[in-house]
Parts: structure tokens; sequence; C-alpha cells
């Protein structure tokens, strides 16, 4: 097998994988999505087109609540739509995968929108980390920014862990660590260093201050959070939609505010 058809098939696979996770958690739509998406690489892949077969006779209606529009927007909605949307998404998602310059990614993202991976310093993926939602906001027009600025920067993202559109992680050099099952809003951020010193005399000379941020397992993550150096946020918390949190949060509460703050346990 050529170097190239192993790098086709590694992602090809990670699809399939994670498509058939969103069908033992019942969501249908995006497991169609990442099928078709299969198919447009490999027209051929008896796994999609069976997987595809599958799904739509599971969803068939029952004839007490047939569908009764017309039978051509029928075929569209199944059919013409999906594949619109694939044409659209998929010549994205290779751009960014061009423009990606850091050599030192781990693991095959599941994008479902395009993710931009940038600088000389290291990223590791888990599996099933998806990036990208198609029912929220941006879905074809944003993409996703994960960028470690300096050799030794390293961001690390756990099994099973979804970003929603517009996500944005970067590490300067003190790291991001992200556990499994993580469940994360559209335009997220996520830092590591102030990135310059905050002195009006040395803002553009001096050091900028760096720490490591540490994210449990299974935290939910409201959308627009922004996530400060420093950091660390125990497992099954959960994080109010725009926050900022700039100090750490114990496991298992729900926090939220500017500066986010515990506001009760879960």
């Amino acid at each position: 097998m050529s170097t190239d058809a192993h790098s086709t098939r590694r992602p090809v696979r990670q699809a399939l994988s994670a498509a058939a996770d969103h069908v033992n958690r019942g969501r249908v739509a995006e497991a169609e999505l990442l099928y078709r998406m299969v198919l447009d690489a490999e027209p051929g892949n008896v796994q999609a087109q069976a997987a595809l077969a599958e799904l739509s006779g599971a969803v068939q209606p029952a004839p007490a609540t047939a569908d009764r529009r017309p039978l051509h927007r029928r075929l569209a909605r199944r059919y013409a739509r999906p594949a619109v949307e694939a044409l659209a998404q998929q010549p994205r998602i290779w751009k960014y995968r061009v423009l990606s310059t850091c050599p030192g990614l781990e693991g095959a993202p599941v994008a479902l929108q395009p993710v931009l991976f940038v600088g000389p310093g290291k990223v590791v993926l888990g599996e099933h980390v998806q990036f990208g939602w198609k029912t929220s906001p941006l879905f074809y027009t944003g993409y996703c920014y994960v960028e470690v600025s300096r050799p030794h920067a390293r961001i690390e993202v756990g099994d099973r862990v979804e970003f929603n559109n517009n996500s944005m992680l970067k590490s300067e050099g003190a790291g991001i660590s992200v556990g499994r099952d993580g469940l994360f809003g559209a335009h997220i951020e996520i830092f590591d260093s102030n990135f310059h010193d905050l002195h009006p005399e040395r803002r553009r000379t001096g050091v900028q201050k760096m720490g490591p941020v540490e994210i449990g397992e299974n935290v939910f993550v409201g959308m627009g959070v922004r996530i400060l150096k420093g950091v660390t946020i125990g497992a099954d918390s959960v994080i109010g939609a725009g926050s900022v949190v700039s100090s750490s949060i114990p496991a298992g509460v729900i926090a939220g505010g500017n500066p986010a703050r515990v506001i009760r346990d879960l």
C-alpha cells in the first residue's frame, strides 16, 4: 500500500469508528454526515454503504405518522441535501488540513468543521476527538484553531472529547491537558499564557507569565467560555456559558461568571 493510501485510510477508519459511536448515542444525523464523508473519500467503502442503508431503514416513519411531503422533497432532504452539505464542507476541511503546519500532530481528529493545527510543538489527540457540530452557528463558515507556538509547547486531548464550532486552544509552553469525554461549546478559548508582559514599559519586550491548564474528565464547558493560564478544572464540573475561568474550579460543581466562581455542587 502506498503512503498516500495509508494516510487516507487512517482518517477513514477514525470517521467510521466515530460514526458508529454517534449511532450508539442516537445521533443519526451526525452519523450519516460522517458516513457520507467516508464515501466522498472512498466511494466504494462497503462499511459506509451498509451503514447508510441500515440508517435509512431505521429512520423510516411509521404509517400513522407518514411524511406527507411530495416524494421529490423527501428524496431531496434524505439524499440531495447531505450530498450538498458534504460538497460545501469537505473541500474546506481538506484546505485547512493542507494549511496546517504542526509536524508534531499525533492522532487523527474527527473533523466535521475545518481544524487548523499550527506551530512547532506537539498536539496529542486521543480516539474520537471531534471538532465541529453541524447544528450550531458558523458550522459552514468558521474553523477550529489549535496552536503550539514553541517547540516545547504541548496540548493533549483525551478520548471522545467534543469541541463545538470555532474552538481555540493555544499553548506557548506550559501545556494544556483535557481529560476524556469532555464537552466544549462553540467559541471556547483555552490559553496557558498571558502572551505579553503586563507591565506597560515591558509589554512588547518583557517575559509573559505562563501556567499549565488541566481540565479533568467529563467536564462540560458552555459556549463562549475563556479558560486562562494556570487553571485546573476538576472532573465532572460544569462551566456556565460566557464565563472567564481565571482560577481553579474543584470537581463536581457548577461554576460561572467573570471571574468564574462555584455556584453549587452537582
